[in-house]
């Protein structure tokens, strides 16, 4: 009989610490959960963010309409800009083929040595805010100033296409 007596004794107590360690354990997701919350972004995390944002003026848009690759990276990053962040936090390898896409079906009219080195500036933030997002233990405040990188070299894009096809249309000859 009192060989029953510690065994329920031990029964009740290792239900007791059992339900403690759950208790436990549901606060601790929750306070994951509220973690995450704080490290989401949201859009207007990205509307806060101050820089100069160039589009693509109609006559850029009609004159690199093939490049499809460079029209698909502009939809992209308004999806950015409300907080979308799912194509930029994809694998790396489907990023990096994206972006070898984006240099490799660049249009011959913009084939240029500025505008090379504008993608290659946009392929290296759009590759270093891809790692910054996989990782999960980087402050909201860093993905941020990443996601500003991107906008900004997407804005410094577009800005050259721009001027590349304004002095273009007026006609300017370099002198020899």
């Amino acid at each position: 009989m009192r060989a029953l007596s510690h065994i329920l004794l031990l029964i009740c107590c290792v239900i007791m610490l059992n339900c403690n360690s759950r208790s436990k354990k549901e606060l601790q997701t929750t306070d994951d959960v509220k973690t995450e919350d704080t490290n989401k972004i949201s859009s207007n995390d990205i509307e806060a963010l101050a820089f100069d944002d160039y589009i693509l003026s109609n006559a850029s848009k009609t004159k690199i309409m093939d490049w499809q690759k460079l029209h698909e990276l502009n939809t992209q990053v308004e999806f950015l800009k409300k907080g979308d962040l799912s194509f930029f936090s994809a694998n790396d390898s489907i990023v990096k083929s994206f972006v070898f896409q984006l240099k490799e079906e660049t249009p011959e009219n913009v084939d240029t040595d500025i505008i090379k080195s504008r993608v290659t500036a946009l392929e290296t933030k759009i590759l270093k805010l891809n790692n910054t997002i996989e990782l999960t233990n980087i402050p909201k405040e860093e993905v941020l100033m990443n996601i500003k990188e991107v906008l900004v070299a997407m804005s410094n894009l577009n800005f050259q296409i721009n001027k590349k096809f304004e002095l273009d249309a007026n006609n300017i000859e370099k002198p020899l």
